[in-house]
């Protein structure tokens, strides 16, 4: 009887970790890694909101939403979430328009350069096409994309 119960436990725990996607993802703020992620949100227009988890270098979801994301029509996602900024006790919210086949790639950096910053306000101050607190350079293996 035990040892069915331990097969039992030891199927039901594989089961639920089958169905979580692990996608290697880094967020850097101001060239610091970012430890507290908050209300991570992934989106487009033509699908619903997926929430995320975010632990620093993975962000997990489920399979399920994992499909719906590659299957989306749209050619960009959306993601939104909150940060804790490196020497700051505040958190500040951000949107990250990325590329739908940067989630394909082996790896995602988002780099985020805060320009109210001394050091990245002068080195992005002139790339600024939008007018967001915050630059972002998206990296992958095979890629790069400034915005």
């Amino acid at each position: 009887m035990r040892k069915i119960l331990i097969i039992l436990c030891s199927f039901i725990i594989f089961y639920c970790n089958a169905q979580i996607k692990k996608i290697n993802f880094l967020i850097m703020i101001d060239e610091k890694p970012s430890l507290i992620v908050s209300n991570l949100q992934i989106e487009s227009q033509s699908m619903k909101t997926i929430n995320a988890n975010y632990n620093v270098g993975t962000i997990d979801i489920s399979e399920d939403y994992y499909s719906t994301l590659i299957s989306d029509e749209s050619p960009s996602l959306n993601l939104t979430f909150e940060a804790i900024l490196p020497n700051r006790a505040i958190s500040s919210k951000y949107l990250v328009n990325i590329p739908k086949l940067f989630f394909n790639q082996k790896y995602i950096i988002i780099n985020i350069f805060n320009k109210n910053s001394k050091t990245f306000k002068k080195r992005y101050s002139k790339k600024d096409q939008i007018n967001k607190e915050y630059y972002v350079v998206i990296e992958t293996p095979s890629s790069m994309k400034f915005d």
